[in-house]
């Protein structure tokens, strides 16, 4: 959330000719960015444990079981190479500008192609919780009671896949501009999208643990 908001404060300055105060908060914003992808570094092993659970316990579909692995398989590919651009980028190892710049646009491509299977993967959800409240509605035997519980318990999952939803949509445009060379996405919309995109996903991560 203070990657993203801060853009939109530095925008704010900026507008009002505080100089100052917008580079001060943009060195805050990009020591933030870069925080936020240092602690990445460990990525793949969370990444391998995950992989090797959605294989074990399959998902409700074939076709969700699929979306997991290509979206599982573009994440193996993104993770080292974001490890490359930033520990290039650092002068940790001794990568040529030409491997870092590579390999900072390619990753955010597979971030791009992730997103973009996860609209899939909520469709194919959408689906399937239309069909629970179906199921619902036509079954033979269910007292009234029951059935406001079920259907309660369907509502509050269409509210959570609306904000996914929502999360993904804001994603997208941002993995489109990091993805493309001389991108003219405004500084300030990434602010924007993001920030939204980080307060949707503290909201379903409250009420998850409420």
């Amino acid at each position: 959330l203070t990657q993203y908001f801060t853009k939109v404060v530095v925008w704010l300055f900026a507008k009002r000719g505080q100089k100052s105060a917008s580079e001060r908060v943009r060195t805050l914003s990009n020591l933030v960015a870069d925080y936020r992808i240092m602690i990445r570094l460990t990525g793949l092993v969370p990444m391998a444990q995950y992989v090797r659970y959605a294989e074990q316990f399959p998902a409700k579909t074939r076709l969700l079981q699929w979306l997991d692995r290509i979206m599982n398989l573009t994440l193996v590919c993104y993770y080292p190479l974001e490890h490359i651009y930033w520990l290039g980028a650092h002068q940790i190892l001794p990568f040529s500008e030409n491997l870092i710049d590579i390999a900072g646009y390619w990753s955010c491509r597979f971030w791009a192609v992730w997103v973009a299977m996860q609209f899939v993967r909520l469709g194919e959800e959408y689906r399937l919780i239309q069909g629970k409240r179906r199921e619902i509605y036509t079954r033979d035997k269910i007292d009234a009671a029951q059935m406001q519980v079920e259907l309660d318990a369907v509502s509050a999952e269409t509210k959570s896949w609306k904000t996914q939803l929502l999360i993904n949509a804001c994603y997208f445009p941002l993995t489109l501009h990091w993805s493309i060379r001389g991108s003219t996405f405004p500084d300030v919309a990434v602010g924007v999208c993001g920030t939204v995109a980080a307060v949707a996903q503290a909201c379903n991560v409250w009420k998850a643990t409420a």
